[in-house]
């Protein structure tokens, strides 16, 4: 049996930056340590952070007044942010550099009166932190096709889009060429909000899923662009999404010959590895690595936390 490994796949560099904040906050300040969401969408990094002296609270309120709080990878309204401050408490922004962007954008559209389409999950935290960058008017939010040609704006003279950075690229598209055919002077304020690591992932899964019988992907249910990767692998593979490898299933292995594995952004290496190790019980395997697309971008560290 073949498991090709794909690449990219794994830790963005929004996620690394996230991590390592943290990480070095626990070797600074006193635990407990707060978080007003998960700090990215994985049980492993979750409970992991969970163990080592982290707590979530969506309610900045409970937290108590001088403690450390991190702002999720996914970022946070104004209002959160505002209510922290008000708190003392001592807050670190872990917030993907790039949804920052996308938080700009949302700004600069809020302080023009530009009315916003977002193009998104409204359920999704970022989504949910975007639409906190507004106080003029409430955006509207779309997440289909259906969404985008049905919805109903106030000015379309005076209307601009922005996505959530998680989303699929190929129905992303779609939805914004329906958005341009209704509504001709619709502004795009950022080039291209999906960023660079969702849409490596998906090219990567997209091509994987077409030369394997059966596609592994490693990631939790509640991650957006986890999620992308799964519909796209369907669309040509068996697929199954899974935390790790005691979710796997043997009889998944009847019939099949090659293995596509891939992991979302915000999944450790180390399950992939583990992966490989439990699949070595039951078959000899060949183990081989293909790279669609080469990743160098990083993000720094906040300056307060730079050694």
């Amino acid at each position: 049996m073949n498991i090709i490994l794909v690449k990219p796949r794994g830790f963005c560099a929004g996620v690394i930056r996230a991590i390592n904040i943290v990480n070095r906050i626990l070797s600074i300040y006193k635990l407990p340590i707060y978080m007003n969401h998960e700090l990215v969408h994985n049980n492993y990094v979750v409970n992991f952070l969970k163990k080592n002296g982290v707590i979530i609270s969506e309610n900045i309120n409970n937290i108590p007044k001088g403690s450390v709080l991190v702002i999720s990878a996914h970022g946070a309204s104004k209002n959160i942010i505002n209510d922290a401050y008000k708190r003392n408490l001592i807050v670190f922004d872990a917030t993907c550099p790039l949804v920052k962007k996308v938080h700009y954008q949302a700004s600069y559209a809020n302080k023009n009166n530009i009315d916003t389409i977002i193009i998104g999950n409204p359920r999704h935290q970022e989504v949910l932190g975007t639409i906190g960058q507004y106080n003029n008017a409430i955006p509207y939010v779309v997440e289909s096709l259906h969404d985008a040609n049905r919805i109903k704006v106030k000015n379309s003279n005076k209307l601009c889009f922005l996505t959530q950075t998680t989303l699929s690229i190929f129905n992303t598209y779609k939805i914004i060429n329906v958005l341009k055919s209704r509504f001709p002077n619709i502004l795009e304020l950022g080039k291209n909000n999906i960023c660079y690591a969702t849409d490596n992932r998906q090219q990567a899964v997209y091509k994987l899923a077409r030369i394997t019988d059966l596609v592994i992907i490693f990631g939790s249910n509640i991650s957006s662009n986890a999620n992308k990767l799964l519909e796209i692998a369907k669309k040509y593979s068996k697929a199954y999404m899974i935390d790790n490898f005691s979710y796997f299933k043997k009889q998944w292995l009847n019939n099949i010959n090659t293995i596509g594995v891939t992991s979302s952004a915000s999944t450790p290496e180390l399950l992939v590895r583990q992966f490989i190790r439990y699949i070595r019980q039951y078959s000899n395997i060949t183990v081989k690595e293909i790279t669609i697309s080469k990743e160098t971008l990083s993000f720094k560290l906040p300056k307060l936390l730079k050694i």
